[in-house]
C-alpha cells in the first residue's frame, strides 16, 4: 500500500447520508437525553479502515461510503479527509481536540501483533488516528488505558459503559474521542446571561430555570423555515475558515422528533445557503454535553455487517488478515457559554437575574427555550451534531 501524496486543498464532495441515518438511529434511542456526534470522525475512520481492507470486505465499505463515486483515487479521498480534519485542528482560537485510536488484540499466533507500518503512518498522517496493539481481553487494563492515555487528553473522564462486547473473536476497537474549544465571532455579553424557562421535550410540567445566553439583536443568518415547522440561526466561530453553528428549533415545543426526522432528507448546505443576515433577537441555553455512543448496532442497520464478521479481510492493516471489529464507539464533549465552547468558572443560579423579554411584532426572534436540534459546519461537511432537549 503505497502513501498518498500531500493533501489537495480544492476537493469538496457531498456528504453521504450515512451522518443522517446514523444520527437518526441515535438520537431517536435517546429522546431523552442530551446528544452530539461527529459524522465526519465517523465517516473517516471508516475510510481509514477501508484501505485497511481487501476483498469483500472493502467491498462493503466502498459501496455504503461511496468512495469511488466521491473520489477518483484512494489518493485523493486521504487528502480530502487529511484536509476536513485540519480545517478543525490547526486554528489556535476554534479548533477541537481530538483522540482518535485503533486498537488491535495482540495475535499470539504464528504472526506478530503489530500494525502494519505503512498503515499506521497514514492512519495518523491523514486520519488523525494513532494504531496500537491491546489486550481488549483484559478489561479493567483496556479501561485504564482509554481513561489515562486518551480521555484525558480531551478532558478527563472514564467510559461509563462496557467498552467491548465479550467476545474473544474481535480484534479491532476504534475509539473516537473529542472536545470542543472554540470562541464565538460575536461572544455574547456575560453580564446579559440570565435565567429563563426551559421547557424539556416539550412538556408545561417539566421546565426548569436555566442560564440563558441573551442578544437583543445580534445580526446573524436567520431563516424561518416554513416547511419544516421551524427557524434557524447561524453563529459563525472565530478566525475558522466558514465554520458555524447551525441551529434549528421547531415552533411547537413537542416539535423536535419530527424536525429531526424531516431533517434527514435535507441538504444543510441548501439550507443554510437560503438564510440571509438579520438583526435577531437570540435565547440560548448555556449547555454541556459529554456523550459517548457505540455505533455498533447502527452501522449494522444501514448494512455495515462485514467488518464485524470473524471472516472480516484487513490484511493490509496486519498479515494475519481476518480481523473482526468489535465496535466503533465514541465519546464527545461540547460545554457551549458566552466565548464559545470551552472551560469556564462555575457559576451558581443565584448569580443570575431572570430575562426580560421585550417583544416586537416587527423583530426576528430565535427562542430556545424547549429543545433543538445543531450542527457545526464549513459549506460542505459536518463535523459535529446533537440536540439539546433538557437541564
Amino acid at each position: 500500500m503505497s502513501e498518498p501524496p500531500n493533501p489537495p486543498v480544492n476537493i469538496a464532495p457531498h456528504e453521504p447520508n450515512l451522518a443522517a441515518d446514523i444520527y437518526h438511529s441515535i438520537s431517536s434511542t435517546a429522546p431523552d437525553q442530551n446528544v452530539v456526534i461527529s459524522p465526519l470522525l465517523l465517516e473517516a475512520s471508516l475510510a481509514l479502515l477501508y484501505l485497511g481492507s481487501d476483498g469483500a470486505t472493502a467491498d462493503e465499505i466502498q459501496k455504503l461510503l461511496r468512495l469511488k463515486q466521491r473520489f477518483p483515487s484512494n489518493a485523493k479521498m486521504a487528502s480530502y479527509y487529511a484536509a476536513e480534519l485540519a480545517k478543525v485542528t490547526g486554528d489556535a482560537d476554534t479548533y477541537i481536540e481530538l483522540q482518535n485510536h485503533l486498537l488491535m488484540q495482540p495475535n499470539y499466533g504464528s504472526s506478530p501483533g503489530e500494525i502494519a507500518e505503512d498503515f499506521q503512518k497514514i492512519a495518523q498522517t491523514y486520519f488523525h488516528v494513532t494504531s496500537e496493539s491491546i489486550n481488549m481481553e483484559q478489561t479493567e487494563k483496556l479501561r485504564r488505558h482509554v481513561s489515562e492515555h486518551i480521555l484525558a487528553s480531551v478532558g478527563g473522564g472514564n467510559w461509563q459503559s462496557t467498552l467491548v462486547e465479550s467476545s474473544q473473536a474481535a480484534k479491532l476497537l476504534l475509539l473516537l474521542a473529542a472536545n470542543l474549544q472554540s470562541k464565538w465571532f460575536l461572544p455574547f455579553s456575560a453580564y446579559r446571561t440570565g435565567l429563563y424557562e426551559f421547557h424539556s421535550n416539550g412538556c408545561p410540567d417539566s421546565s426548569k430555570s436555566v442560564a440563558m445566553l441573551f442578544d437583543d439583536d445580534m445580526f446573524v443568518k436567520y431563516a424561518e423555515l416554513r416547511e419544516l415547522n421551524a427557524r434557524a440561526i447561524e453563529l459563525p466561530y472565530e478566525h475558522a475558515e466558514e465554520l458555524s453553528m447551525l441551529l434549528i428549533l421547531p415552533n411547537q415545543r413537542e416539535g423536535l422528533a419530527k424536525l429531526e426526522n424531516q431533517l434527514r432528507g435535507i441538504d444543510m448546505c441548501a439550507l443554510q445557503q437560503c438564510m440571509q443576515m438579520e438583526g435577531v433577537q437570540v435565547l440560548l441555553p448555556k449547555f454541556s454535553i459529554d456523550f459517548e455512543c457505540s455505533f455498533r448496532q447502527p452501522l449494522k442497520q444501514i448494512g455495515f455487517e462485514k467488518i464485524f464478521l470473524a471472516s472480516a479481510n484487513f490484511k493490509h492493516l496486519h498479515p494475519s488478515g481476518n480481523l473482526p471489529a468489535a465496535d466503533v464507539l465514541q465519546k464527545l464533549r461540547i460545554n457551549l457559554n458566552e466565548s464559545g465552547s470551552g472551560s469556564e468558572p462555575p457559576r451558581v443560579a443565584a448569580e443570575y437575574k431572570p430575562i426580560v423579554i421585550s417583544n416586537s411584532s416587527r423583530q426576528k426572534f430565535f427562542r430556545a427555550d424547549h429543545p433543538f436540534f445543531f450542527a457545526i459546519r464549513s459549506e460542505n461537511v459536518t463535523y459535529l451534531m446533537g440536540h439539546v432537549v433538557g437541564f
